[in-house]
């Protein structure tokens, strides 16, 4: 019924099959995912959310008893004594509305935060590396080595009881990683940051991602190197000014030769 059931939302979302790779070379190419340990940390925080929920249906219910009881005894000292079995019907119905729409909701819930588990991609190849998550909202970003400019791991009280972390990858354009939450959100909005959210081994990743960009780079270096530099033999460099003074000279005695031989 479980598996039926996300097949049918993930049909209704139209959420795209898992992504392509990014630019690289196929062999080159790792695939990552989020820890199970990612998934049982968001189904703590939503268990403490449904109990939460439960713990004020629950006194919202008592309430609606007493002034459901307070209504009853106050309809029965008016001459519509009739009316009273129709208002605790009334009471009754919406505690019951109450309760079917909290178990309703209980797999509506639960399921979206399942499939963000399991369609969470992170793959890295030697030349890029593309990030897909979200299933209400699927977003995919790709990142060249050639603009990455920082690979952090970001770990918090609860993560690391859990034993994950987050890998944080900013391009250029990224800033330069503001502590306000606001900043930090209109950068990771901007397209130039991205995070392998609740994965094992971050540290390993980390230094894969930055090993991968060494090498990009220095092979980029290499090129550039070989396209642009000129042949020249090993020697002295020797300025422009004393090029220019050496040029006068010469200049200076051809004149003066000239004029000995033409007179």
């Amino acid at each position: 019924m479980l598996e039926r059931t996300k097949a049918l939302m993930l049909q209704v979302l139209a959420v795209p099959p898992e992504p392509t790779l990014p630019a690289g070379s196929a062999g080159s190419a790792r695939v990552f995912r989020a820890s199970r340990r990612y998934l049982q940390l968001k189904l703590l925080s939503w268990g403490a959310a449904q109990a939460a929920t439960l713990t004020g249906l629950i006194f919202a219910l008592a309430v609606f008893d007493l002034a459901g009881f307070g209504a009853e005894l106050a309809v029965r000292q008016l001459p519509f004594r009739a009316l009273a079995p129709i208002a605790l019907t009334v009471f009754e119905w919406i505690e019951a509305f109450g309760l079917i729409a909290f178990v309703i909701q209980l797999p509506l819930t639960l399921l979206p935060i399942i499939l963000d588990w399991e369609l969470r991609w992170y793959i890295v190849t030697d030349r890029s590396l593309r990030i897909r998550e979200g299933v209400w909202k699927v977003s995919e970003m790709t990142m060249t080595f050639a603009n990455v400019q920082e690979v952090a791991i970001h770990q918090g009280p609860l993560e690391r009881l859990f034993g994950i972390a987050d890998v944080r990858v900013r391009s250029a354009g990224g800033g330069g990683g503001s502590a306000h939450p606001r900043e930090r959100h209109r950068e990771e909005d901007s397209g130039h940051i991205g995070y392998f959210r609740g994965v094992d081994g971050a540290p390993a990743i980390r230094d894969l991602i930055l090993e991968r960009l060494k090498k990009q780079r220095d092979a980029g270096i290499g090129d550039a190197d070989a396209l642009h530099q000129p042949a020249t033999t090993p020697g002295r460099v020797v300025p422009e000014s004393e090029t220019l003074e050496a040029a006068r000279e010469l200049l200076s005695e051809a004149r003066a030769l000239h004029r000995q031989y033409s007179s």
